[in-house]
Order: C-alpha cells, then sequence, then structure tokens
C-alpha cells in the first residue's frame, strides 16, 4: 500500500471578512483578466436592472404573455432564457416601446 501523506505542516488561517472579501475579489479579478488576455473577449457585467421577467414587460407594454411570445417570433424582441426563467433586456424593451409609440402616433395621425 503506498501512502499519499502530504509532508507539508497544515496552516489555518484566521481572516476578517473584509480581509477574505478582498482576497476572493482580488483572485476572480484576476482570473477574468487573465481569462480576457487568452480569449480577447471582454466579460459583459450584467445587472439584474438591465433584465425584464415576461409579467414585468407585459406591464409595462399592457400587452399579454402570447403577444410577447409572438414578437420573439417575428424577431420584434429577443428573449434570454435562465432555466426555467424567461428574461428581456430592458433596453430592448424600450427600444420596442418607442418604436411602437411612434407607429402608434403615425398611424393615429393618418
Amino acid at each position: 500500500m503506498s501512502s499519499n501523506r502530504n509532508t507539508q505542516p497544515k496552516v489555518i488561517y484566521q481572516l476578517e471578512a473584509d480581509e477574505l472579501e478582498r482576497i476572493i475579489t482580488r483572485a476572480v479579478t484576476d482570473a477574468m483578466e487573465r481569462y480576457t488576455s487568452i480569449t480577447g473577449i471582454q466579460a459583459q457585467a450584467v445587472n439584474d436592472n438591465d433584465l425584464m421577467t415576461v409579467d414585468e414587460v407585459c406591464n409595462l407594454l399592457h400587452v399579454t404573455p402570447a403577444t410577447l411570445n409572438n414578437w420573439h417570433k417575428l424577431k420584434y424582441l429577443s428573449k434570454l432564457k435562465v432555466g426555467r426563467r424567461v428574461l428581456f433586456r430592458r433596453r430592448d424593451v424600450e427600444a420596442l416601446a418607442a418604436h411602437t409609440e411612434k407607429t402608434s402616433l403615425i398611424t393615429k395621425v393618418q
């Protein structure tokens, strides 16, 4: 039987919470920088405020979920699937709302 014992002594460190947070943040930042330099892809931060649920979009645009689905099929609006959740980018929804508002104003004038 071969033994894979680590001959180095084990060391236990005590850290304050903010110090641990700094260490983790630094490690993640370094890893992202290495990833970016290797792949040439810039990481894009996604803020929860940048995404909207189906209910939020329906309430904002005064439409049904079926209408949102049709708009997605017609490529008026892109959706993101995260697990079972369907989300929309706020900027896409606002652009569609602005376009829809302009179109409805033109239709009303004619």
